[in-house]
């Protein structure tokens, strides 16, 4: 398995406009190839956000990356976004 994790800096004034952009991510992951779990993390206290996705396999994880759905799922980003992201991916390598 792999885990893809994006840890967002997100300011106050932002954060409803980014719950809203990811409410339902979850949803259109579901016709992925490989996609296992989708998860949009809210923080109890501070401003980091993370988005968690789980995947068979790295293989997956990049076939989603660069197919056309994460296009048309990244189109209209803001440039000017004051969202700071820092994605971070790991191995599984051991699972309950």
């Amino acid at each position: 398995m792999y885990v893809s994790m994006n840890r967002l800096t997100v300011p106050a004034d932002y954060q409803s406009h980014l719950e809203r952009a990811f409410g339902n991510g979850g949803e259109r992951m579901k016709e992925v190839p490989g996609f296992l779990e989708f998860l949009f993390l809210a923080p109890t206290e501070g401003d980091e956000y993370v988005v968690f996705t789980k995947w068979t396999d790295e293989e997956s994880f990049k076939n989603w990356t660069e197919s056309e759905a994460f296009k048309r799922a990244h189109t209209g980003t803001n440039p000017n976004s004051p969202v700071k992201s820092d994605l971070r991916n790991y191995a599984v390598k051991s699972h309950s």
